[in-house]
């Protein structure tokens, strides 16, 4: 009768592999997700802040609807498939003398684990002054308490 050998190294890169390639899959497409919700994150910030200028031209409802669609608009020029139900606010801050934008999105998702309800949403926002034409020699209102 023969004797079994149990042991040896027969078989193991294989098993190695079949155990490593999901892990390191894993790795590479969190990388993949991560780079992109970070371009997303600057893409929406920029935005942010060309629609607030837009808006600061002249600070009327006309004015913020410009730069609420400035805003949108860079965004579905930019990453038309990246960002979706993108969204561009403008309000009036500081008794009308400052322009807030705010936009946010989803961020789209490259992979999808099963059982997993992953929601990448960004919400940035940008202030800045309303530009208003002043003469000579005559100061800014203080609003301040």
């Amino acid at each position: 009768m023969h004797r079994r050998r149990l042991g040896g190294d027969a078989g193991s890169a294989t098993t190695e592999f079949v155990i490593a390639t999901p892990a390191f899959l894993f790795t590479l497409m969190l990388i993949v997700q991560a780079g992109l919700y970070f371009h997303a994150v600057s893409i929406t910030s920029a935005a942010a802040q060309d629609g607030a200028r837009a808006a600061a031209v002249g600070g009327t409802q006309a004015d913020l609807t410009e730069g609420e669609n400035v805003a949108t608009g860079l965004i579905t020029e930019l990453a038309p498939q990246l960002l979706t139900n993108v969204q561009a606010t403008a309000s009036l801050q500081d008794a009308d003398e400052v322009v807030r934008m705010e936009v946010s999105g989803d961020v789209a998702t490259v992979f999808v684990f099963p059982g997993m309800d992953v929601d990448f949403s960004i919400d940035e926002s940008a202030e800045t002054a309303i530009e208003r034409f002043r003469p000579a020699g005559e100061a800014p209102v203080d609003t301040s308490p």
